[in-house]
């Protein structure tokens, strides 16, 4: 899709003085703060009295062996200072999927968890802590105080009998792992009833030797006393668990119906063709009336692709918004490289096409970098009709390069505004957003984590951006974010320059202080024939205004 790049109003407000808008803040937490057990910030909300409480769900690493989330919660202030922290352990059990955090009208807090029988899913046949275990597994939704502690409990038993699928009968005493399934809690929102709609499925054990797929899923309705006031099941055997746990902003709300967008999975049976997707209609009394195919354009030669990490939002003329990850365009056979997918679709039950039709949509991505989709939530619609939509960028094919977070504002056509970059803590860092939160002011929290290369750090943050500083060039700076970045750093004989500024001067200096290349950017990524340089270190450069104002500038190593 063409972008235009819209930067007069930063300009404009470059020398409007000191921001009116609140301070920016980063809150770190080491991965390790309770070794042996690892942290990871999933998501967050900003509760009514400005506080924030954070998704930070806990492992247990066992060499040679998958590690399972167990739920925990960490609240900070508004200003980004750490309040409490709260773990919740349940013998004989774990997560499996991440807790979600709920704020009622009456500004209680509540964690809407399930709980699964805790086994090792590469043992054959053995079962943490039980020497009998459960059969059954639990949905609950839990009360909690200002100190992040359960002060009421509403729990929901549930068999796990995931065995149909298997093809054999069911073999519980010789082989537990292979016929005892978990939940996975998908999705959750409070719905304009100020309900719980959520939605779970049953998986058997990820790593089984007779693995199977999904099971059923269940959508339920509940009330902030825990009373299920509705649920509803639809077998749904397509991908497994792995790729659904960690959803939270993929079901919405319609005046007359709920509607979820599913990642990847696809069913020969209803449609003439693989989708990439669907979206699942129900009425408001959770049964399931309709379901339609999301399809992806730009691809020039067939290939079966995949909707992953997909977040959605309404937007105010009764389309969606819904932000993915995808296959590469450039490499579309390969698992190694993705594109990130912007799409505004028209999801009105009356199309008669069983494909819904796609009103717009851009792709961002390049043939050597892994882009990624934040896992909850890559976007957000702003007040005034503009959207923020981020991307975590990766360098390597294990992530083991350069790695940067692009901010993309954009309008409501999809052209970009403005595009910032951001990294956490120090140089040479793999960076990935899990979600992107916006307060009541509008300013972005950014909650992620991030390891240096080296592999001596390892690290969860939150990170408070003004909403001043996607529009001045002199606020983004100010908050630790760039117009431009270079990569890879240290490079060889191609040096990179990625921005989204058009017609800016890049100027390449040697350390003495000479011009060795000059030219006007014109394109999202401009390559530079570096092959000629001596090893060293170069400083660039990035003007506007008839080489008057540098924009941007760093360096790079060759």
């Amino acid at each position: 899709m063409t972008r235009n790049f819209l930067f007069v109003i930063l300009f404009t407000l470059l020398c409007c003085g000191d921001s009116v808008f609140s301070q920016e803040w980063e809150f770190f937490m080491d991965s390790y703060i309770e070794s042996p057990y690892t942290r990871n910030f999933t998501d967050a909300i900003e509760l009514s009295d400005g506080s924030i409480v954070i998704n930070s769900p806990f492992k247990l690493p066992i060499e040679g062996h998958a590690t399972v989330p167990h739920p925990g919660l960490v609240k900070i202030s508004a200003d980004g200072t750490e309040l409490v922290r709260s773990n919740y352990f349940r013998p004989a059990y774990c997560s499996i999927s991440y807790n979600q955090i709920l704020e009622n009208e009456d500004g209680e807090l509540f964690t809407l968890m399930t709980y699964s029988p805790d086994h090792e899913r590469l043992s054959d046949n053995y079962f943490k802590n039980f020497d009998n275990p459960p059969t059954n597994a639990i949905l609950g939704l839990y009360k909690i105080d200002d100190e992040l502690n359960i002060v009421e409990s509403y729990e929901h038993s549930f068999p796990i009998d995931t065995t149909e699928n298997f093809g054999f009968d069911p073999m519980w005493d010789a082989m537990p792992n292979e016929n005892c399934g978990r939940l996975y809690l998908f999705t959750s929102f409070i719905d304009n009833n100020g309900d719980i709609v959520g939605s779970f499925f049953k998986c058997p054990t990820f790593h089984s030797p007779n693995q199977a797929e999904n099971d059923s899923m269940f959508f339920f309705k509940m009330n902030f006393e825990g009373e299920i006031l509705q649920m509803k099941g639809i077998e749904c055997q397509s991908g497994h668990g792995d790729y659904w746990r960690h959803r939270r902003h993929s079901m919405l709300e319609t005046d007359s119906h709920y509607i979820l967008y599913q990642t990847n999975g696809y069913d020969h049976d209803d449609f003439s063709f693989d989708p990439s997707g669907e979206a699942f209609y129900f009425d408001k009394d959770l049964n399931l009336v309709a379901k339609r195919a999301i399809n992806q354009p730009g691809f020039t030669m067939p290939t079966v692709s995949y909707l992953e990490y997909v977040s959605a939002v309404r937007s105010r003329h009764n389309t969606v918004y819904l932000a993915a990850l995808t296959r590469s365009v450039e490499k579309p056979h390969s698992y190694l490289y993705n594109d990130t997918r912007l799409y505004e679709i028209d999801d009105h039950l009356d199309n008669s096409t069983e494909l819904l039709p796609i009103v717009n949509y851009i792709n961002r991505g390049s043939s050597d970098s892994q882009e990624s989709q934040p896992l909850n939530n890559g976007v957000i619609l702003k007040e005034d009709n503009t959207l923020i939509h981020v991307q975590n960028w990766n360098l390597g094919e294990y992530c083991d390069g350069d790695s940067w977070v692009v901010i993309e504002h954009l309008d409501e056509n999809f052209e970009t505004i403005s595009e910032m970059y951001y990294t956490s803590g120090e140089d040479g860092n793999y960076i990935e957003v899990n979600s992107i939160v916006s307060t009541k002011e509008e300013d972005l929290l950014l909650v992620g984590n991030a390891n240096s290369l080296n592999g001596d750090k390892s690290w969860n943050f939150v990170t408070k951006f003004p909403a001043s500083a996607f529009v001045s060039i002199e606020e983004a700076h100010t908050h630790n974010l760039h117009l431009a970045v270079a990569y890879p750093n240290p490079g060889g004989d191609v040096l990179n320059i990625r921005t989204g500024l058009r017609n800016a001067t890049l100027q390449v200096y040697d350390l003495q202080g000479r011009i060795i290349h000059q030219q006007i950017i014109t394109d999202e990524v401009t390559s530079v024939d570096a092959s000629k340089w001596s090893s060293g270190t170069y400083i660039w450069k990035l003007t506007v205004n008839n080489e008057q104002l540098t924009v941007e500038e760093g360096k790079w190593i060759k």
